[in-house]
């Protein structure tokens, strides 16, 4: 079964303009992003869901901190969309 899961049109520009900025550019284009449409929280008290969660443009992505999770958000992004 051959499935490619479409990506939302705002992921895809944001990857493709984002892609390639350094890790603290991007996490400052991902605060943005966030600010206008997203969420960003610690994540729940449930140990296998410690550190810190992401959640913009229908993607979710956790990691040990803000950083980390903005690092893990944008391979996220970067796998849905490949040709952006």
């Amino acid at each position: 079964m051959d499935t490619v899961l479409a990506a939302a049109p705002e992921l895809a520009d944001f990857v493709a303009e984002w892609r390639s900025a350094a890790p603290e550019v991007q996490l400052a284009a991902i605060r943005g992003a966030l600010r206008r449409q997203g969420i960003a929280q610690p994540a729940p008290d449930d140990p296998a869901r410690a550190g810190y969660e992401i959640q913009l443009f229908g993607l979710a992505a956790l990691g040990r901190d803000e950083a980390d999770a903005a690092r893990t958000w944008m391979e996220a992004a970067a796998r849905r969309c490949p040709f952006a």
